[in-house]
């Protein structure tokens, strides 16, 4: 009985690299819960050497589908999520949800730089950022009516 409650203790416990079973799918009609959804080329990517698995994203903003948010930002992508940061996902043209500077997606995550804004990803499901291609666009634009 020991072992096997040790064995779901270590299958339960977050850690980066991937304590997840599954992958919860993103869902655009949660697009809302995010305090600012933008739509921008990403210019920059750059991991952390202070919080190791963390890295900050560089956007250029084109418009923000909520909010108020123009020209380019700096958001924090944290680490000890299932899914990133990476810089494959980090590139081209995006639609991010974002939670505002100090506020965590993810209570259970280390803000490695609460003074930015943080890209939404909750631990076990999928980073809120993908190709801002025009039927992800407009399927955003509908959520957020």
């Amino acid at each position: 009985m020991k072992r096997f409650a040790l064995c779901m203790t270590a299958l339960s416990a977050a850690a980066p690299g991937g304590a997840c079973t599954w992958l919860t799918p993103f869902d655009m009609s949660r697009i809302g819960g995010a305090d600012l959804v933008l739509v921008g080329r990403v210019t920059g990517y750059l991991t952390l050497n202070e919080a190791p698995g963390a890295a900050l994203v560089t956007l250029d903003v084109d418009e923000a589908l909520k909010g108020d948010l123009t020209g380019e930002v700096l958001l924090v992508w944290n680490s000890g999520m299932a899914q990133g940061p990476h810089a494959v996902r980090a590139q081209g043209r995006v639609l991010v949800g974002v939670m505002a500077a100090g506020r965590a997606a993810d209570p259970m995550a280390v803000d490695a730089r609460p003074d930015l804004p943080a890209i939404v990803q909750p631990g076990c499901g999928e980073v809120w950022m993908m190709p801002a291609i025009d039927q992800t666009v407009k399927a955003a634009r509908k959520a957020l009516k």
